[in-house]
C-alpha cells in the first residue's frame, strides 16, 4: 500500500484511538499494519470465524459438476468461499472465474486458478452487475444460446443474503448457490468489558461482523467511531441501532482504515489536503 501526498498536507490519522479490529491471524495483523501506520492503537478481536458446512456433501457434489464442466462460471464473493473450493479440490481450468475483490481472486491465482473478472466496487451486487455485461454473454443471449455460459456456482456463506444469486437470475442467468462454510460468533473474552470502555473506533466488515460487535461490544463507548465497510454492513448497523461514522467508499479492509481515519482527521480540524492511492491489496468482506 502507498499514500502519495504533497509536501505541505497532512496524512490522514487515527490520533492515537484504540480501534477494534475483527479479525485474527494473518488477516488481521496486515488489517492492525495499516491501522499503525496511520496513527491508531490496534486491538485485534476476532468477532466471526468460518467453519465447514455441517453437511459437506452439497459442496462436494457442486464442485464434482464444476470439474465435470457443468458451470461456465464460479462467482467467488469472499476468501472464504475461495478457500472452500480450492480445499474441496476444484480444478482450476474448468470453468471461467469471477472474484468479488482483490484478496479474493489474490486466494484464487494463488491455487492456480486465472480470475478472469473483478467488478470496479468490490461487492456482490456489482459482481453481478458485471457478469451480466460481459462479452460472451452479450454473446450468446444475441445468438440465443447461452446455456454455455449460464450456469454459476456460488460458494456462499450459510448466513450470505441473495443479493448475488437475485442478480445473475435477474441478467438471465442460473445461479446455483452452495453452502461453502459456516459464519460463526465467537465467544465473547474475558477483558471485553474492559476493552469496551477504551474503544476509540470500530472497524465492521461485514453485516454478520456487525450483529457480532452488537452483541459483545454494544452499547459503545460516547465517542466511538464506527467505521463500515459498504452501505450493506452500514444497514445492518443502523438496524441495529450502531449507526456509522463513516462507510468505506472502496470495499475491503484497508480502504475502510483510511476512510476511517480521514473522518477523525477532518474531527481533529487537521489539513485536508492529501491524495490517497491504495494498491488494492485490502480484503473484502
Amino acid at each position: 500500500m502507498t499514500v502519495e501526498h504533497q509536501e505541505d498536507a497532512a496524512l490522514p490519522s487515527l490520533g492515537g484511538r484504540i480501534v477494534l479490529v475483527p479479525r485474527g491471524g494473518e488477516r488481521g495483523e496486515q488489517i492492525a499494519t495499516v491501522v499503525r501506520a496511520l496513527g491508531g492503537e490496534a486491538a485485534l478481536v476476532p468477532l466471526i470465524e468460518q467453519l465447514p458446512p455441517l453437511d459437506r456433501a452439497p459442496l462436494r457434489a457442486a464442485i464434482a459438476r464444476l470439474n465435470a464442466g457443468w458451470f461456465g462460471w464460479v462467482a467467488v464473493t469472499s476468501v472464504h468461499g475461495a478457500a472452500a473450493l480450492v480445499a474441496g479440490g476444484a480444478d482450476p481450468g474448468k470453468a471461467r472465474v469471477a472474484a468479488v475483490g482483490p484478496a479474493t481472486a489474490a486466494r484464487l491465482e494463488a491455487a492456480g486458478f486465472a480470475v478472469d473478472l473483478i467488478p470496479a466496487e468490490y461487492t456482490g451486487e456489482r459482481l453481478a452487475e458485471r457478469l451480466g455485461s460481459t462479452h460472451e454473454w452479450q454473446s450468446g443471449r444475441a445468438a440465443g444460446d447461452p446455456d454455455s455460459v449460464a450456469r454459476v456456482l456460488l460458494p456462499l456463506s450459510d448466513l450470505a443474503d441473495e443479493t448475488v444469486e437475485s442478480g445473475l437470475r435477474e441478467a438471465g442467468f442460473e445461479p446455483e448457490r452452495v453452502t461453502a462454510y459456516r459464519t460463526v460468533q465467537v465467544a465473547a473474552g474475558r477483558a471485553d468489558a474492559e476493552l469496551r470502555a477504551r474503544l476509540g473506533a470500530v472497524l465492521v466488515f461485514s453485516s454478520s461482523g456487525a450483529r457480532a460487535l452488537a452483541d459483545r461490544f454494544a452499547p459503545l463507548p460516547p465517542g466511538a467511531l464506527v467505521a463500515a465497510i459498504g452501505e450493506p454492513t452500514a444497514r445492518e448497523l443502523a438496524r441495529l441501532g450502531i449507526p456509522a461514522a463513516v462507510i468505506a467508499a472502496e470495499h475491503t479492509a484497508a480502504g475502510t482504515v483510511h476512510a476511517l481515519a480521514a473522518h477523525c482527521a477532518r474531527l481533529a480540524g487537521g489539513p485536508q489536503t492529501f491524495t490517497e492511492t491504495l494498491n488494492r491489496e485490502g480484503t473484502e468482506a
